[in-house]
């Protein structure tokens, strides 16, 4: 199982909210369901856990409900844990998830190709007690709250730069122009005379200087 200093970054994060977690387990097993099943009621966090035993039922549930962590089981009848966990990446809803993979043996090249397939942890089914279950919750909860605010950071940084771009173009500067007249002049007849009676290179000046806050890009 993953210690917390695997985390992508050595900084400090912030623990997620484990108020009313929202847990979805796929495993074949009725046994193993009851028996993490009982585990989670010792972990102290509140767990709704809902349970699938195929792939199949595995799509139907993360299309239908955003979970805040998956536990995957590697070995299963139709297909393995990766391929479960390649249906989780490619789901709007839960692709964001925090994802644990559950094996019966502990195998280091499992737990490699989990991981850079895009779990968050694994942990193997022979050592799993209620302390072991609950550190890796919260260990995969806080990573993947972490990558999420990092791979949020990068699209904001991306739209900024992109934004700032665009309004070097001209075609843009025009179009905005437009834009702009055409919206002042739903404010009243007071705030389109004072748009109107700018300067034209004033006004280019104007938008030009927008990129220069992110009041203007992002709020």
């Amino acid at each position: 199982m993953l210690q917390s200093s695997d985390t992508i970054s050595q900084a400090p994060v912030p623990l997620p909210d484990m108020a009313n977690l929202r847990v979805l387990l796929l495993d074949d097993s009725s046994f193993d369901c009851q028996r993490i099943r009982r585990l989670t009621t010792k972990t102290d966090l509140s767990i709704a856990l809902d349970e699938v035993n195929s792939i199949e039922a595995l799509d139907r549930a993360v299309d239908e409900t955003p979970y805040d962590l998956i536990l995957i089981d590697y070995r299963l009848p139709v297909g393995d844990g990766m391929e479960a966990l390649d249906h989780v990446l490619r789901t709007p809803k839960n692709r964001d998830a925090a994802k644990i993979m559950i094996t019966g043996n502990g195998a280091v090249e499992t737990e490699v190709q989990a991981l850079r397939r895009g779990c968050h942890d694994f942990i193997s089914k022979a050592d799993l007690d209620a302390d072991m279950l609950r550190t890796a919750m919260m260990n995969a909860l806080t990573l993947a709250g972490q990558r999420h605010a990092v791979q949020a950071t990068w699209q904001r940084e991306a739209l900024h730069e992109g934004l700032v771009s665009a309004l070097q173009d001209q075609r843009v500067k025009d179009n905005l122009s437009a834009l702009i007249h055409q919206q002042v002049g739903h404010m009243g007849p007071a705030a389109a005379r004072q748009i109107a009676g700018l300067p034209s290179h004033e006004f280019e000046l104007l938008i030009a200087g927008l990129h220069e806050t992110d009041d203007f890009v992002f709020h």
